[in-house]
């Protein structure tokens, strides 16, 4: 039986995929030659014929680009959703779902901090069981992220995912406020965004930031370090 890796290596060697995807898309073109082959044994042709036909197809059909494009691009998506949107997703939902939880517990914020104003009086708040959970979510987002074999930049905003959907949340509600409220002057805009940062960016970021943190480091120099 012809061995086809040597022809498919040769082929796949300038098309720029990694060596787990070169390996993947080589079983599988490797498939499609010997299916090419017992095909043509079917029709007839010697040992010699057969396999020459396979490697004519191999080498000439222009569906092969089309098909190594495909697999590029269908490989890049997995890779991006088992490394960015699956571990970003986990860490989002589940801190939703347990700041629901907590809140239907009838566990309330801490008020602290003074953002006052002649018009307003704002202060921050800090949902201390909440923020407990978070590192967790950080730290579980970023571990599966850097399984999946993700870079640093792609592990720390997986982990802080929440804090990108928190902060869009807060600017789009900005508009609907106004509407409802009327527009206020600046003395009462700048203590209610200054507010609302601190409590739903900046102190929730620091928590998910404390449990991605060990995981921005390579696999490998974890082990070491152990």
């Amino acid at each position: 039986m012809p061995d086809w890796n040597s022809e498919v290596s040769r082929e796949l060697k300038n098309a720029g995929f990694s060596p787990a995807e070169c390996a993947e898309i080589s079983r599988e073109l490797c498939n499609h030659l010997e299916d090419l082959y017992e095909s043509a044994r079917r029709d007839g042709l010697d040992d010699s014929a057969a396999r020459a036909r396979a490697l004519a197809e191999l080498h000439e059909d222009p569906r092969l680009g089309l098909h190594l494009r495909r697999a590029r691009k269908e490989n890049t998506m997995n890779h991006r959703t088992k490394g960015f949107w699956l571990p970003g997703l986990l860490s989002l939902v589940g801190s939703v779902v347990f700041f629901a939880i907590f809140d239907a517990a009838g566990l309330h914020p801490y008020r602290v901090g003074d953002f006052s104003s002649s018009v307003t009086h704002f202060r921050v708040n800090i949902f201390l069981p909440w923020l407990c959970v978070l590192p967790l979510l950080g730290a579980a987002s970023a571990y599966f992220s850097r399984r999946a074999g993700s870079g640093r930049t792609l592990r720390l905003v997986a982990g802080l995912l929440p804090v990108l959907g928190f902060l869009t949340g807060f600017v789009a509600a900005i508009p609907f406020v106004f509407a409802v409220n009327g527009m206020p002057g600046i003395n009462a805009i700048l203590p209610a965004i200054a507010a609302g940062v601190l409590s739903l960016v900046v102190i929730p970021g620091v928590a998910l930031l404390l449990g991605v943190l060990p995981f921005l480091r390579s696999a490998d120099a974890s082990r070491r370090a152990v």
